[in-house]
């Protein structure tokens, strides 16, 4: 082994036990955790769009949020935020999102409501055939009329 190759090793290894925290090995990867939500601001507002098979939510979660719990189902979720993370307020708007699958086969996504005290965030489900790669288009337009739009692509397994 090469003195590069065995310091590449060396890194990994203690890449992996300093993830694994000594509480036993480390949970199996998602794919999309790295890139889980996609965020636009525009001005002072923040628009934020996550898209996560259901099977991967606790399934009291999955009917909470009214999703299928297995993996054919995808919950998307949209908000608009107003003000830093700390002191974000919701902001109300009429929330549109389309999904575009490798084929080119398209689905309106039908968005609710859902109201978690003072936050507000927009829920929906699409329905995938693993493997399959989507392409989110999310509008949303604020009740003054201001216009938002994020696109994003995600990997389902």
């Amino acid at each position: 082994m090469s003195r590069l190759a065995g310091i590449a090793a060396a890194v990994a290894m203690l890449a992996l036990l300093a993830g694994c925290g000594g509480e036993g090995p480390a949970p199996a990867q998602n794919p999309n955790a790295a890139r889980s939500e996609e965020v636009v601001r525009v001005g002072d507002i923040s628009v934020r769009a996550s898209a996560i098979q259901a099977k991967q939510l606790s399934p009291a979660i999955a009917q909470r949020y009214g999703a299928s719990h297995d993996e054919r189902t995808v919950l998307v979720v949209v908000s608009l935020r107003k003000g830093d993370d700390a002191t974000s307020v919701s902001v109300p708007a009429k929330v549109t999102v389309t999904s575009v699958d490798l084929l080119g086969r398209k689905q309106a996504l039908s968005m609710r409501e859902m109201r978690d005290g003072e936050l507000l965030d927009y829920v929906g489900v699409v329905a995938i055939s693993p493997p399959d790669t989507l392409r989110f288009d999310v509008k949303a337009v604020g009740e003054q009329g201001q216009r938002y739009t994020l696109q994003f692509n995600r990997d389902f397994f």
